[in-house]
């Protein structure tokens, strides 16, 4: 079909900023003069539709948005929460720019920050003093399926020096193994990286007593399961207690942080099942601990608890659940590609902390390792993961994956005596892993499973490296 030269005029003008108006532009068939000039214009039109959609771009080095995870003091009764964190790394670059700034859309000229501070280090970040409240999911995603592809939250990060040359956003990744599917469907499970939430569902209090949205020992995150998802995580470190005191079977599983009950888990699975239904994503779901009430005083596990459990997960995920006799290849191995499980469309890996249990039920997959350092001492913690990652993953292993579990654990004294809190200690922490990701860890890491993970740019950097690690087999 012939392309009017008024049409294409016309979209060219309103995609550069211009109007035009129809009444001097008549229709003609296009000349050779006519079609060379409209096909000019298409260029135009498909390098400003591109243009449009970067959301990332630099010629040397990277900067990115974060969320800072403590509240800020700002005087009595007065806290600063979610402050947006800007953070940058110039280290390959021969020069590195002199200024970075926060900005509400995509940077291009810095009249336009928000605000504006001088980068004096070749790597290192900036706490602001503006909030990133709370917004909706972009492109659709705030309650159900939107648009494939990465979307931009509002903060966006510039750097530069009289020119913006580098610049990032805060973004989600909901279909990002989808969107690099050519690329990393080759790959085995056990090479992937992937970004994952260490007490998962321990997001904001759901009990008749409490709907706490912080707390200092007991909170790990600060998003719910549906936004995880929709950010780029892909593991969830589940903690499930059994409360036989609920008249309904379905309503006494929750998800515990040790033995403070946090939320139900059956909605949490619906959201999960959602999830999977609407994309062609795989998760990774680990019940990794309970905490109360499936096992007996001396230990034995109570196997109607179990069962239960069980029965509930293939209710609401049975048809996504990826039999693990079916797919898993043995200790030693790296387990199946992600071509195979797309293929089949079985794309929830369970796996279970109990080996009693999994012997009886074949579907179940056995023990993810968890690369656990229990020390409330940042240093110790990456001492210990460089070591672990390192050695990782240990041929005799029954899993194909391992999870880094990258954050300090509290003694019972730091809680007794209100000392720190799970936000500081991110705080601490988080930069540091994405540093550590992005150097030491980059070749082994499998699943790194942090706390407040929008502190971190793991999700981003996971994809990054698992579409690497593809193009080097």
């Amino acid at each position: 079909m012939a392309v009017s030269w008024v049409s294409v005029a016309f979209l060219a003008a309103t995609a550069l900023g211009a109007s035009i108006g129809l009444s001097f532009l008549p229709y003609r068939t296009p000349s050779l003069e006519t079609t060379i000039k409209s096909n000019r214009i298409m260029r135009i039109l498909k390098r400003v539709s591109a243009e449009k959609l970067i959301i990332e771009k630099s010629i040397c080095g990277k900067v990115w948005a974060t969320v800072h995870s403590p509240a800020i003091r700002l005087g009595v009764g007065r806290n600063l929460l979610d402050a947006i964190e800007l953070n940058w790394d110039f280290s390959s670059c021969a020069n590195f720019p002199n200024q970075i700034g926060l900005f509400d859309s995509r940077p291009t000229s810095w009249d336009n920050a928000l605000a504006v501070f001088p980068i004096e280090t070749i790597y290192g970040h900036i706490v602001t003093n503006i909030s990133l409240g709370e917004p909706d999911l972009p492109a659709g995603w705030q309650s159900g399926g939107g648009l494939r592809g990465p979307h931009c939250l509002w903060p966006w990060v510039g750097a530069g020096d009289q020119y913006i040359t580098t610049f990032n956003c805060l973004k989600i990744q909901p279909t990002w193994m989808e969107d690099y599917g050519d690329k990393i469907n080759k790959l085995r499970i056990g090479e992937l990286a992937i970004a994952g939430t260490h007490n998962a569902g321990a997001w904001r209090f759901e009990t008749e007593i409490s709907t706490v949205s912080r707390d200092s020992f007991v909170l790990c995150q600060d998003r719910s399961i549906w936004a995880q998802l929709v950010y780029g995580i892909r593991y969830f470190d589940f903690r499930i207690a059994y409360y036989d005191f609920y008249p309904r079977l379905e309503d006494r599983y929750w998800l515990n942080h040790n033995l403070i009950r946090v939320r139900p888990l059956l909605p949490l699975l619906r959201e999960i099942k959602a999830f999977l239904d609407l994309t062609k994503e795989v998760v990774f779901l680990d019940a990794h601990h309970f905490p109360v009430g499936f096992y007996d005083p001396n230990g034995a596990p109570i196997r109607s608890v179990h069962a239960g459990l069980l029965e509930l997960m293939h209710r609401e995920l049975g048809p996504h659940i990826a039999t693990a006799t079916q797919y898993h290849t043995g200790a030693g191995t790296r387990g199946p590609t992600l071509q195979t499980l797309i293929d089949n469309d079985k794309r929830l890996i369970f796996s279970y902390v109990d080996n009693t249990i999994v012997a009886e039920n074949n579907w179940l997959w056995p023990i993810l390792p968890h690369l656990w350092a229990n020390t409330n001492s940042p240093t110790e913690l990456l001492k210990y993961l460089d070591r672990a990652i390192g050695t990782s993953p240990q041929p005799s292993a029954r899993s194909p994956m391992f999870s880094a579990m990258a954050q300090t654990t509290p003694t019972v004294l730091d809680i007794l005596f209100l000392r720190g809190s799970l936000r500081e200690n991110a705080d601490a922490v988080n930069r540091n892993i994405t540093h550590r990701l992005a150097t030491l860890w980059r070749h082994q890491a499998n699943i790194v499973s942090t706390d407040f993970f929008l502190a971190n740019d793991v999700v981003d950097l996971s994809i990054q490296i698992s579409v690497e690690r593809s193009n080097k087999l």
